[in-house]
């Protein structure tokens, strides 16, 4: 009698970036170096910079539950991984979508409570799209407060296993913003590492925390973290 292993199949990794003018291509660098072990992603717009008023929220969130049911049409497991405002919204899509595991790059849990809306918002605001041309507008801007507000809470109803990263250094979102939401999280697999020295955008701001970052990805992926 034989018995043969079935080769476990690989997840398939969509992405979800942040607010600002990078968007996809914030996670180029790691996309690119997943592929290099066989690992399939997924990047897309939530929103365009040539249309200024492209900023209905329920539009952003639509096109983001539409990814999300073409990558499940495919048949393989699903792993979220949502960058600062991304990691919001892959919140969201985890509590309402089968997904294998949640990756969180500093998500933006914290400073955008509209409640609270006060200085260390605005100043949050002015970091993200410091410097840079064709930023989002201020309709997308308050959208994306908006988005932020209305799902934050979402991620307390994940029950996936869940990793978080957050840079020491991070100059818009504190990493006291993961360590509150890590004690409350309604999942027994749960990790939160702090990486010592990152910012914000240490995915690939070049400033040497994307491999050792990549690396630890790639261990949650091949479930060797949690």
């Amino acid at each position: 009698m034989f018995s043969f292993n079935r080769k476990k199949k690989k997840a398939l990794i969509l992405t979800i970036h942040g607010f600002g003018k990078q968007r996809h291509q914030e996670f180029d660098l790691l996309c690119r170096y997943l592929k290099e072990s066989g690992w399939d992603s997924i990047q897309f717009d939530i929103y365009s910079l040539k249309n200024p008023e492209d900023a209905n929220l329920e539009q952003w969130i639509k096109r983001c539950e539409e990814q999300m049911r073409s990558a499940l049409k495919l048949k393989k497991p699903v792993i979220l991984v949502g960058f600062s405002m991304g990691g919001v919204i892959a919140s969201y899509l985890a509590s309402v979508f089968p997904v294998q595991s949640l990756i969180l790059v500093a998500p933006a849990f914290r400073y955008f409570d509209i409640q609270k809306l006060g200085s260390y918002s605005l100043h949050a605001l002015r970091k993200i799209t410091a410097k840079e041309k064709n930023v989002p507008s201020s309709l997308q801007t308050r959208t994306f407060m908006d988005l932020v507000d209305q799902y934050k809470d979402s991620i307390y109803h994940v029950t996936c296993p869940v990793l978080i990263l957050h840079g020491t250094k991070d100059e818009v979102i504190p990493y006291e913003s993961s360590q509150s939401i890590y004690y409350d999280l309604n999942t027994q697999k749960k990790c939160l590492l702090l990486i010592e020295g990152g910012k914000h955008r240490m995915l690939y701001d070049g400033l040497g925390h994307e491999k050792p970052c990549f690396k630890i990805i790639e261990s949650m992926l091949n479930d060797e973290l949690l």
